[in-house]
């Protein structure tokens, strides 16, 4: 993930959308990105300016809109983010629609450094995660706040 100028949330999410919308559409409109970040279309050209001077888009007035090589690198950090922390939060049992929400908020604010150390986390659980025993215990304190005793560890909780 590379070090690139501090945008704020809502530029991070106009660049997000607009990445998503390139990839699934193969094009990208001002009403679709409205649409998708509910806003109105003053606002979405106000966004398309500013992303414009920034060098992370390029657009015709009233015409396509691209995502500059730099625009690109950037929405793909923050969509690693989101699906790193997305998939930590599936770890600790939050439900998808949750998790979804609450990573979309956690990804504009957490560092490189955070994220790459939860994605190392996640990974580490993900590999113990198969032989039920991660699962159970932390399900097991989370239910009673304290870790099973060892011998109740082979069991089901």
């Amino acid at each position: 993930m590379g070090n690139f100028q501090k945008l704020s949330k809502s530029m991070e999410d106009y660049l997000e959308v607009m990445y998503h919308l390139e990839i699934n559409k193969g094009v990208i409109k001002g009403a679709d990105i409205a649409e998708e970040l509910n806003v109105k279309p003053p606002s979405v050209v106000e966004a398309v300016n500013k992303l414009s001077k920034m060098n992370l888009i390029s657009h015709e007035k009233y015409g396509k809109i691209k995502l500059s090589g730099k625009g690109i690198k950037i929405a793909e950090d923050i969509i690693y983010k989101h699906i790193t922390l997305k998939n930590f939060l599936n770890i600790l049992d939050i439900d998808n629609k949750t998790a979804e929400e609450e990573a979309c908020a956690m990804e504009h604010i957490l560092s490189n450094s955070t994220i790459n150390k939860l994605e190392k986390f996640t990974e580490f659980v993900g590999m113990h995660i198969d032989d039920g025993h991660f699962t159970k215990s932390f399900n097991y304190y989370k239910k009673h706040n304290k870790l099973p005793d060892k011998a109740k560890f082979k069991h089901s909780y």
